[in-house]
């Protein structure tokens, strides 16, 4: 089987179901979120389209810190305004389902350091639906199209795999050469 593998033991409580599946999306960008959007699994190639997760303290591991307290973000991502508004905007909604969650409190006190964050948070006007097309500047693997894929989980309510798959032959490429597969490797 031929599949890009985080080594170690796998974060936070995801099932060795959504494991497998994060891993056999190689070489397409995949992770498990939970609904606070908390990375609990990725693939390697995630890894080496944002950052790796693990380099990061427990609470950072989340896509709102990474889109607004991770400064490379803001180079990575060419629609960044864009998509953190948007995922802003849908976080908030997300957010008022559950008030008091000591988890979304921190998160978002932490967010609020962000002048963009703190301006954006809670102002519908700001709201404006995701690109359906994610456009990255990549220090190594250059330009990338990539859609985004959100599939809910049905035996673990609240996670989602969230996945990238490209959107033309040359960012296929790209991330073929951002994470090769592994031949004869068997986990």
């Amino acid at each position: 089987m031929d599949e890009c593998v985080t080594p170690g033991p796998a974060p936070g409580w995801a099932s060795r179901e959504l494991l497998t599946l994060v891993r056999a999306m190689a070489p397409h960008p995949a992770a498990v979120v939970d609904r606070r959007w908390d990375l609990l699994a990725w693939n390697d190639a995630y890894t080496a389209l944002f950052t790796d997760p693990a380099w990061l303290l427990p609470e950072q591991r989340n896509l709102l810190w990474l889109l607004f307290r991770w400064p490379p973000s803001r180079v990575l991502m060419a629609d960044w305004e864009w998509e953190a508004r948007a995922l802003l905007a849908e976080f908030h909604d997300r957010a008022a389902e559950h008030p008091g969650d000591p988890r979304i409190v921190a998160l978002v006190g932490e967010l609020m350091a962000d002048p963009y964050a703190a301006q954006w948070y809670g102002r519908p006007e700001a709201a404006a639906p995701p690109p359906p097309l994610r456009r990255f500047h990549h220090p190594v693997a250059g330009e990338l199209r990539l859609r985004p894929v959100s599939l809910a989980v049905v035996g673990e309510p609240g996670h989602q795999v969230v996945a990238h798959v490209p959107d033309d032959r040359v960012s296929q490429e790209a991330l073929r050469q951002l994470c090769p597969p592994m031949h004869g490797s068997i986990r």
